[in-house]
């Protein structure tokens, strides 16, 4: 695990069908402290990847232990 992963800040939204709502704006931890909701999506914490603005809860702790 990289420590100075979880201090990155990500912005987590709901998704239900085409609509999103945002939750909040957090750090990697506290988003990962959040209830396993796979309508969760995170966006990306450190350089954003081409097509992959937005992350699965496993796609952020792969972040985290990358």
């Amino acid at each position: 695990m990289v420590e100075e992963n979880l201090y990155r800040i990500v912005e987590v939204s709901l998704k239900r069908g085409s609509d999103r709502r945002d939750v909040g704006i957090m750090t990697v931890r506290q988003a990962l402290e959040l209830p396993d909701v796979p309508s969760l999506e995170y966006t990306h914490p450190g350089a954003i990847p081409a097509g992959s603005r937005f992350l699965t809860r496993d796609q952020l702790q792969a972040y985290v232990c990358s």
